[in-house]
Formats: C-alpha cells, sequence, structure tokens
C-alpha cells in the first residue's frame, strides 16, 4: 500500500484528476461572503399602549409578557423596558442549542406572544416581533427625484415598493427593506360642531367607518337554530364610498353620511416612522439580504440587472442611485487575501530551491496549491463559504502543511541517497514519517478544536479559521503520504546519478550547518540553560498580551464609514430629521467626503 501510487500511475493520474474536479467544481460553486454568517440569538419585541404611563406598561403588557416568555426553556436572558406608550422586551437565547431548535424557539416565541396579547388591555395591539437583527444588508439603492424637481413622497414610495417585488423574486433574496417609505391613509376630519350637533363621538363615527369596509363584518343576528353575519357588499376602494358611509338618522328622517360632517382625503400618515435623506434629500431606500452560502459577486450581478432594467423603465426626474454594494468590498478583500496567500506559496518554493532543490521544490509547489483546492472541496462539504475568515485559516494552515511535504520529500531523497531502489525508499519514508505525520496532525487538530466547538456569535465568527485550518492539515497528511512519495519516486536524483549542481540538490550551507551543530552540542550539554532560554520567548510573549488592543472584528480599511447618534427619549422625529440635516450640512463642508446618506 505504501507504493501503491507510484506503481499504478493510472491510478495515480484518476486521483489527480478526481482532486481537481472536485476542488474546480467547489471552486465554482462555493459561497463566498464577506464576513462569517452570525447565527442570530437575539430578538426584539415592541408593544405599544398609546397613552399609558411606565408604570401601566410594565403592570399590563411588559409583565404578561415576561411570564410567557420564561416558560421557554431556550430563553437564557430577557431584559426589558416599560416606556411611555410602549413596551420594549429583548430576548436572548441559549448558545448551546442548534440552528433546528433556535428556529423552533422563535416558533414557540411568537406562540407566546399570541397568548399574552389575549390578556391585554383593549386597544392594545399584538406585539411586533423582529428576530431578524443580525447581518449587513448585502445591496442598498435609493430612488429619489432629481434636484430641480420637488419630490412627490407618493411617488418615490410606488416606485420604491414595485423594485421592492421585484427583487424579492430573485431566487437567494432573504429580505427586501424600505426605509423612509411614506404610509398612504385616509385623513377622515371631522367638524367638531357638527358632531356635538348629532351628539355622536369620533369614536363612534370610526367604528361606523370599520363596519363599513367589507373586510370587516358589520353585525350578527342570532337565532335559536342559526347565526347569520352581516356584511357591507364592497369594500372601500374610493374616496366617494367612503363619504356615502351612512353615520346617524336626522330628526328629519334624513341618513347624515360621513361627507356631511367631514372631509375625507388621501393622505400621508403623520408623523413618518422613518425617513431616508441622500446629500440632505428626501428618499427611498430599498436594502435587501442574500442567502447565507451564496456567491455574492454572481447574486449581485443579478440584482444590479434587476436594477437597470427598472432604471431604464422609470419615467424621467426620477434617479435610482447606488448606495452601497457589499459585493465590490468582498471581491476586493478576498482578493487580498489570496495575494497574500500566493506570496506565502512564492516564498516558499524560494526557499526550498534554495535548501531543497529545484525537483524537491517543483513536488512541494505541486502539493501546495492541490491541498488548497481539495481543501475548498471540504470546507463546501463542511457548509463554510469562502470568506475572510475561512481563508485566513488557510494561510494560517500553509506553513503547517508544507512540512509533511517537506519531511517526506526529504525522506524519500535520503533513501534514495543511501543506494535505496526507488520503491524500497519510497515504501521506507511512507513507513518511517506515516506515525509521527499521523501524530502531529492529530495534536493540531486537537489544538484548534477548542475554536470549532466555541458557541455563540463568537464561535461562528472564528470557527471558520479552526475548520479550514483542519481540513487543510488532514488533507496535507493525506497527500504526504500518497501524491507526496509517488512523485519524490518519480522525479528526485538518486546517488548513481551522479549530478552534484545546487539547482537539483540545493545548497550545502556548511557553515551554517556548523553553527547548528555547536548549538545542538551547547544545548545539550546545558539542558537548564536550553530550557530557560527555550521559555523566555514565551514568556516574553505573554507578559506583552495586555499592551494588546483588544477587537472582536478585524479592521476594514473602507471607503465609509458610520455614524450613530443617540437623542434624549421621547424626541420627535422632525427634531432628529434636524438634527441628521445638520450633521449632513457639517459632513458636506468636509474635505473628501462624496456622498452621505
Amino acid at each position: 500500500m505504501t507504493t501503491l501510487f507510484y506503481r499504478n500511475k493510472r491510478l495515480f493520474a484518476l486521483a489527480i484528476l478526481l482532486m481537481l474536479a472536485a476542488g474546480s467544481s467547489a471552486i465554482l460553486t462555493i459561497g463566498r461572503q464577506e464576513d462569517p454568517t452570525i447565527t442570530n440569538l437575539f430578538a426584539s419585541i415592541v408593544t405599544p399602549f398609546p397613552g399609558a404611563d411606565p408604570a401601566r406598561v410594565e403592570a399590563l403588557v411588559t409583565e404578561k409578557l415576561e411570564e410567557r416568555l420564561r416558560e421557554i426553556p431556550e430563553i437564557s436572558e430577557i431584559t426589558s423596558v416599560s416606556r411611555l406608550g410602549v413596551s420594549v422586551v429583548q430576548v436572548e437565547l441559549s448558545q448551546f442549542i442548534s440552528d433546528e431548535e433556535i428556529e423552533q424557539s422563535w416558533s414557540e416565541i411568537r406562540d407566546a406572544l399570541s397568548d399574552a396579547a389575549q390578556n391585554f388591555p383593549p386597544g392594545v395591539p399584538e406585539p411586533t416581533f423582529d428576530n431578524d437583527r443580525v447581518g449587513a444588508y448585502t445591496n442598498i439603492v435609493a430612488i429619489m427625484a432629481d434636484p430641480d424637481i420637488e419630490p412627490v413622497p407618493a411617488i418615490l414610495t410606488r416606485y420604491a415598493k414595485m423594485l421592492q417585488d421585484r427583487q424579492r423574486a430573485l431566487s437567494g433574496t432573504k429580505i427586501v427593506e424600505l426605509y423612509g417609505d411614506w404610509q398612504e391613509e385616509v385623513l377622515v376630519t371631522i367638524d367638531a360642531i357638527e358632531l356635538l350637533s348629532l351628539g355622536l363621538t369620533s369614536d363612534a363615527i370610526a367604528n361606523s367607518i370599520s363596519r363599513g369596509d367589507a373586510k370587516v363584518r358589520s353585525g350578527q343576528i342570532r337565532g335559536e337554530r342559526n347565526d347569520i353575519l352581516i356584511e357591507v357588499a364592497g369594500e372601500l376602494k374610493a374616496l366617494d364610498r367612503i363619504r356615502a358611509i351612512p353615520i346617524a338618522e336626522g330628526s328629519d328622517g334624513r341618513i347624515v353620511q360621513v361627507g356631511d360632517i367631514g372631509r375625507v382625503e388621501k393622505s400621508f400618515r403623520q408623523p413618518p416612522e422613518t425617513l431616508s435623506l441622500i446629500n440632505g434629500r428626501p428618499a427611498v431606500l430599498i436594502a435587501a439580504r442574500m442567502e447565507k452560502n451564496l456567491q455574492v459577486g454572481a447574486w449581485a450581478d443579478r440584482i444590479k440587472s434587476i436594477q437597470q432594467d427598472f432604471a431604464a423603465e422609470m419615467p424621467s426626474g426620477l434617479e435610482l442611485r447606488p448606495i452601497f454594494d457589499q459585493a465590490t468590498y468582498t471581491e476586493n478583500r478576498l482578493t487580498g487575501v489570496f495575494e497574500n496567500m500566493v506570496i506565502g506559496v512564492v516564498l516558499v518554493v524560494f526557499v526550498l530551491i534554495l535548501s531543497l532543490g529545484l525537483r524537491a521544490a517543483i513536488i512541494v509547489a505541486i502539493i501546495i496549491p492541490l491541498s488548497a483546492i481539495v481543501s475548498i472541496f471540504g470546507l463546501q462539504l463542511a457548509g463554510v463559504p469562502i470568506q475572510q475568515m475561512s481563508l485566513t485559516g488557510m494561510i494560517v494552515s500553509l506553513g503547517l502543511l508544507v512540512d509533511a511535504a517537506i519531511v517526506m520529500t526529504d525522506e524519500v531523497r535520503k533513501k534514495l541517497r543511501m543506494g535505496a531502489e526507488r520503491r524500497e525508499a519510497i515504501h521506507l519514508a511512507v513507513k518511517r514519517l506515516a506515525a509521527p505525520l499521523l501524530a502531529s496532525t492529530v495534536t493540531t487538530v486537537l489544538a484548534f478544536m477548542p475554536m470549532v466547538l466555541l458557541p455563540g456569535p463568537a464561535g461562528d465568527f472564528v470557527g471558520s479559521i479552526a475548520i479550514a485550518v483542519i481540513i487543510m492539515l488532514v488533507v496535507s497528511f493525506g497527500l504526504a503520504l500518497t501524491i507526496t512519495p509517488a512523485m519524490s519516486g518519480w522525479l528526485l536524483r538518486t546517488r548513481a546519478d551522479g549530478q552534484r549542481s545546487w539547482l537539483l540538490q540545493g545548497l550545502a550551507f556548511r557553515s551554517l550547518g556548523g553553527a547548528f551543530g555547536k548549538l545542538m552540542r551547547l544545548t545539550l550539554n546545558y539542558p537548564a540553560i536550553s530550557i530557560f532560554a527555550a521559555l523566555s520567548l514565551p514568556i516574553i510573549g505573554f507578559a506583552s498580551f495586555p499592551t494588546l488592543k483588544p477587537q472582536f472584528f478585524p479592521g476594514v480599511d473602507r471607503d465609509q464609514f458610520y455614524i450613530q447618534v443617540e437623542l434624549p427619549e421621547g424626541t420627535a422625529i422632525a427634531q432628529t430629521e434636524r438634527v441628521a440635516l445638520d450633521i449632513d450640512a457639517l459632513l458636506k463642508d468636509t474635505n473628501g467626503i462624496e456622498t452621505v446618506s
């Protein structure tokens, strides 16, 4: 078995072709993204209680929600804030549950919220549940009016919703959200004097309008055998239909309609929930997020094609402006990491040419990319996409995987120089190094396992580094026992070949070798001093650890920065808009800033 691939060249070629095919397929199909996908363990629950003070919100809403949520064992922490007119509950799931259990927990939480809402006071709606707060949007564009045209919020919002629907239909799109869109509504303004003369209240008018909508039942006739629901024919689709809704009967028998005592008109919800400004001008943002483990470049190309077609259909006076494209930053970052990897391979091969010779360097130079391409196939099987952390793991393992190829190549060459026949040299080298290589691989794998098993978001982020290292070490170990000795048997020179060129055998470095021999003798003669010298470097390293800057995410050099401003609780959105415009004006006067969104 130790010389199987050397003896059977067809099997060797088949193995190489299979590895190249699997690796090439993985390179074309494996997901590409900027950062690892972080498992979402957090959710927020917001329940409005108009007009209620914090104490009532706490007693009538927040406590009822917390009582139901505490019955779910997967929840590790619940925090809540009861403010004037609103209850906010934050939920954190346990870090030690699987992805399937996470989805089941979210479903249980939704059911618990529905149960708790049944005990809310009248007028309090069901809580709003949001568990999609992790991860950045992949693509953001804005629809806005030209600078010389007064923006019409209704038109901007309608075209934004049209583009939102098209992007939602794109395969691989997880979510598409609108920001700064204006919510249209029908505003009924009642004359207070007319209302008073009829002896009605605004709630009575609102109930009459509600019953006039076909989507809501108007009443019910109960009998001994049957109950009959009463509904108004035709839902509310036009303003005239609302104006014609009867609300009372006058003293002269005339039916009083909504239009008789009030004004009915289309309007926008005031105040708006969100506002978006691009360089100080109103806009509507369309933010899309890609599903995980997809190729961000390919998905971005498809969504840009949709946006270009949509922009061509938009009327003159409207502009579709790109705001953010994660694909550009992802490709730049991955290209930079790949360039570093290529530089590392070139340096390794250069050193090997000087130390082992050209033929040995060629063997290692073939094994390194072969290990990388097979490892990418392994990453795809493990569900790890290509991103900065997994590529970093591959670079880290580069210095580890070349060790196996180097020692196996050198061992085969040593046996050949001692006069062994090629097949025997391969057999002896593999037999001698199989156990040490296995031991070094297993110990290194075990050293990285804590990173793989690290729970929670931290494990999601750094775990892919360890997975990439482990996969590359296992692949390099397999290649060191199969492909590397076979190539060494074919390419390396024997002692009988008689060629002593440094290009083929490597530089001897006799003076350096002599110095190394003296150092080894001193080390053996003075073991205590040697141990102290060996331990001094890691001790210095640990001692200097507090001087390092703690940082969870690596630094990113990109042409964007983000500012978040917190205003006092209860600040109106109009005041928030004024502050944003002041910051906008300040930033636009700063040299080097092109766009402020």
